[in-house]
């Protein structure tokens, strides 16, 4: 298990760093490295994946040439993480509007305040307020798309994957 997470934390790391030389997979990238989260989650369970999480979470803080990538891992990577936990509750469409528009306020605030990239507030600051809320609700929505995802990905994993790594869980 522990090789697992360690290889599954580098993987994601990688994906990270690569991230950071193509712009237009800033936000891309943190979401799949979030799928590699779950699958530690559906393989070891969730202890075993929030470290994975913080482990990533902390080395991108630190290596990572784009830091609005590591912000956005750091805000949304763990999201498949508790996915499960807020299908569960009553009213989960607006928990999640709710997690997710909370995370996205949060992020830009803290990568305001910690790390003062004048290139991306110069662009909230050229867009205007509408296109900036704009944004904000494109973000949500794509969000939710990526919600549905990871229900469409769990079952196909379950079904047709996991039979095959049985190897996996050997001791």
């Amino acid at each position: 298990m522990i090789a697992f997470c360690g290889m599954a934390a580098a993987l994601s790391l990688v994906i990270m760093l690569i991230g950071g030389i193509i712009p237009a997979a800033t936000y891309a990238v943190p979401l799949l490295c979030g799928l590699i989260n779950l699958w530690v989650a559906v393989e070891f369970g969730r202890k075993p994946a929030w470290t994975t999480y913080a482990a990533v979470a902390i080395l991108s803080l630190l290596i990572d040439f784009d830091k609005e990538a590591a912000f956005f891992y750091i805000f949304f990577g763990y999201y498949p993480i508790i996915k499960w936990r807020i299908d569960r509750v009553r009213g989960k469409l607006l928990m999640k509007i709710g997690v997710f528009a909370v995370s996205l306020v949060l992020m830009y605030l803290l990568l305001r305040l910690f790390f003062p990239i004048t290139a991306a507030m110069e662009e909230f600051k050229e867009m205007g307020m509408w296109l900036t809320i704009g944004f904000g609700a494109v973000t949500i929505i794509s969000m939710l798309v990526y919600d549905k995802l990871l229900e469409v990905l769990i079952p196909l994993y379950a079904n047709r994957i996991q039979p095959k790594l049985k190897w996996l869980h050997r001791s």
